[in-house]
């Protein structure tokens, strides 16, 4: 336990002098069981997901520590990200919560034009854009220091399986963070109703307590978070490590991992909504009962419901939730001349 806890405190100090991404310098090192050599075999497995562009190989100054460089870094990306994306999203909740009647993304829009106007696209974003600077803050820094620690305690372990959990426990994690502040997300995307996220949430927890605001939704959400954060920060990994566009790099990748780690657990997420958007006089409303309702309403086809805006978004969102993300990290921990 001693061992983790310091582990953790020195992935958050500054680091003096250079940290070097590649097992070839290991050499250095006078002991192959030294601090040094397996600082640089952490060092190497968490460079799969952030490359200097000086490439993999190359010596870095480190302004501040990695994890602290990803609180920073996903924070501000992460809430630039979702705010760019937002009226796809409130497409796709509409989509979902509307079924047959959105009949298609130009139907929906001008279904939420007609009846709501440009505020209805944006209905809860304050409060998602803040809560997405905590959940990506989360998700990056979790990913970063998974990564540092398995390395490091569990070097036997390949860099695939390395990598996988890490992100799956940083989707895991997450979801705590994730289940309250997309309940009041959803509320506020369904309806007109409530002026801004505060009175939503005032609401839930009239009607339903704090269980209503940080449990309702919380099991989909896990189910969901945890195989979607394997995906997607292993996708943009070995894309990051199999090719090079150069600058385009973080944003074509970011685009990627995004759509290819929401296919899978898009029916998920469906349910999540549904099961999000009941108020609690309506009392308890199960995932496997939602499930059931969807399929009979509308077979499997109506767990897709609102696909296409849903992965418009996630390339938009994570293109530039990676691309700021890169960004600021380069300015961090920017490669030494």
């Amino acid at each position: 336990m001693m061992r983790l806890f310091i582990a953790v405190l020195c992935s958050l100090r500054p680091s003096h002098g250079f940290t070097v991404h590649s097992t070839r310098s290991a050499k250095r090192c006078i002991s192959i069981d030294s601090p040094c050599r397996r600082d640089l075999r952490a060092a190497d497995h968490a460079s799969f997901l952030y490359i200097p562009r000086g490439g993999a190989t190359s010596t870095q100054v480190s302004l501040v520590g990695p994890a602290a460089a990803s609180v920073l870094a996903g924070s501000v990306a992460g809430a630039i990200g979702v705010g760019v994306a937002f009226p796809l999203d409130t497409l796709k909740t509409k989509a979902q919560l509307l079924g047959p009647e959105a009949s298609g993304m130009i139907q929906t829009i001008r279904l939420i034009w007609n009846t709501e106007g440009l505020g209805g696209f944006f209905g809860g974003v304050k409060g998602m854009m803040l809560g997405q600077a905590l959940i990506k803050a989360l998700a990056f820094s979790f990913n970063t220091l998974g990564i540092s620690l398995l390395s490091l305690y569990y070097p036997q372990l390949s860099q695939t399986l390395i990598l996988l959990i890490a992100a799956c426990t940083a989707g895991a994690l997450t979801s705590f963070a994730v289940a309250p502040i997309e309940r009041v997300k959803v509320m506020m995307q369904a309806s007109n109703t409530y002026k801004n996220e505060w009175e939503c949430i005032e609401a839930i927890l009239r009607t339903e307590g704090f269980m209503g605001l940080l449990g309702r939704g919380l099991g989909p959400t896990l189910a969901r978070e945890i195989p979607s954060y394997g995906l997607y920060f292993y996708t943009y990994g070995l894309l990051s490590q199999t090719f090079n566009i150069g600058p385009l790099s973080p944003m074509v990748f970011g685009a990627l991992s995004g759509m290819a780690c929401w296919i899978p657990v898009y029916p998920i997420d469906s349910v999540k909504t549904l099961v999000q958007n009941t108020a609690g006089e309506e009392g308890h409303v199960s995932s496997w009962s939602v499930c059931r309702k969807l399929y009979n309403e509308g077979g499997i086809g109506a767990f897709f419901d609102g696909l296409t805006p849903k992965l418009l978004r996630a390339a938009v969102n994570h293109a530039v939730t990676f691309a700021i993300y890169d960004a600021i990290m380069q300015s961090l921990m920017p490669p030494a001349a």
